[in-house]
C-alpha cells in the first residue's frame, strides 16, 4: 500500500511555521507547570513572573507583544499578511489589501513607544532578586538560581535597550549629527544602540525563552527535583 506522507505530515507547514509550533509548545508545557507547581518564591529566588511583573503584567506584556520583532513574525506568520511589503505579489488574497498602519491593530502596536517605559521600570526588580538570591540566608551563597537569574534579568536589559523606541529616544530628530556641538558622544551612543539594535529579534526572542526558563526552574525546584547547587559560600 502506497502512503502519501507528505498528506500525513505536511512538512512544508511545519517547516514554514517552526516559530508558532515552537511557541505553542512552550506555552502549553508553561501553562501545565503553572498550573501543577505554583511558585512566587523558593529558597530565596523569586520568580521573574512576580517581581513585580505580576502587578504590572499587562504593561509589560503589551510592551513585548507590540515589539516590532514579534509583530513582524505573528503579521507574517501567523496572520500571514503581509508576507512580503516589497513584492508586487505577496500571494495573499487579492480580496485582503494591504492597509498599510492605518486600522485600528496597527494604531495600538504603536502604543509600543509608551509601553517601553514599563519594561523599563521593571528592570531594576531583576537586579534586586538576584543580589537578594546572594544573601537571603544572611551569608553570601551562590547557586545555580542565582546565575539563572541574573542571566535573566541581562538578556531582558539587552532586549529592552536594544528597543526601536529607545533607538528613537537616542537619535530621533536629527538627521546630521555632525551638524550639533555635542553630535560626537550622542552619536557614539547612537552607534553602540545601533549594534544592539541589530541583534533585537534574535534578543526578543531569547529573552522569552530565558524568562520562561527561568519560572520553570523555579518550579522544578518546588516539584522537588535537586538541580540546585551551592557554588560558593561565604
Amino acid at each position: 500500500m502506497n502512503v502519501n506522507w507528505k498528506v500525513l505530515f505536511p512538512y512544508e507547514l511545519i517547516e514554514a511555521n517552526w516559530r508558532l509550533w515552537s511557541f505553542i509548545a512552550i506555552l502549553g508545557v508553561g501553562f501545565w507547570a503553572l498550573t501543577a507547581f505554583p511558585v512566587a518564591q523558593i529558597a530565596g529566588y523569586v520568580d521573574p513572573f512576580y517581581s513585580p511583573t505580576i502587578l504590572i503584567v499587562p504593561l509589560p506584556g503589551a510592551f513585548r507583544l507590540t515589539c516590532y520583532a514579534y509583530r513582524k513574525d505573528y503579521h507574517r506568520h501567523l496572520f500571514e499578511h503581509p508576507l512580503g511589503c516589497s513584492n508586487a505579489d505577496r500571494g495573499d488574497s487579492a480580496a485582503r489589501k494591504y492597509t498599510g498602519e492605518r486600522n485600528a491593530v496597527f494604531q495600538l502596536e504603536n502604543l509600543h513607544r509608551y509601553f517601553m517605559y514599563a519594561g523599563l521600570a521593571i528592570l531594576p526588580f531583576f537586579y534586586y532578586d538576584f543580589a537578594y538570591s546572594l544573601v537571603y540566608s544572611g551569608s553570601f551563597v551562590l547557586r545555580i538560581g542565582s546565575l539563572i537569574l541574573l542571566a535573566n534579568a541581562l538578556l531582558l536589559t539587552a532586549w529592552t535597550f536594544s528597543c526601536h523606541a529607545v533607538r528613537h529616544i537616542v537619535g530621533g530628530n536629527i538627521d546630521c549629527y555632525s551638524c550639533v556641538a555635542a553630535g560626537g558622544a550622542r552619536k557614539a551612543v547612537y552607534d553602540r544602540q545601533s549594534w544592539l539594535n541589530s541583534h533585537h529579534e534574535a534578543l526578543a526572542w531569547i529573552s522569552l525563552l530565558t524568562i520562561i526558563f527561568t519560572d520553570l526552574y523555579l518550579r522544578g525546584l518546588t516539584a522537588g527535583l535537586p538541580i540546585d547547587h551551592t557554588l560558593l559560600r561565604l
